[in-house]
């Protein structure tokens, strides 16, 4: 069972690998003990026009994380905005 939130977090990465090692959601502070897998999503949105514009593709990076109190969420880097690290979304919580 999954709960899906899609809500914009604050991200702390590690210096050297660039990985996620805590976000922050609603106020309360949770610490990433492992990065169980990572992968990018370079896909056009659904209902996207037939002729293709890869500045219409996304331009995500997912993790799917556990926390220190053995929680399992999926966030995502969206690097599709002007930002220089781009947003990081908090996108579900895994039971």
């Amino acid at each position: 069972m999954a709960e899906f939130f899609s809500e914009k977090v604050f991200v702390q990465r590690d210096v050297k690998t660039r990985e996620p090692i805590l976000f922050c959601w609603k106020e309360k502070e949770y610490k990433i003990r492992e990065v169980l897998s990572s992968w990018s999503d370079w896909k056009f949105p659904k209902g996207s026009p037939k002729r293709k514009n890869w500045r219409l593709r996304r331009h995500r990076v997912y993790y799917r994380i556990k926390t220190e109190n053995d929680e399992i969420f999926e966030i995502y880097l969206d690097r599709k905005t002007k930002k220089e690290d781009g947003e990081w979304v908090l996108y579900r919580k895994i039971d």
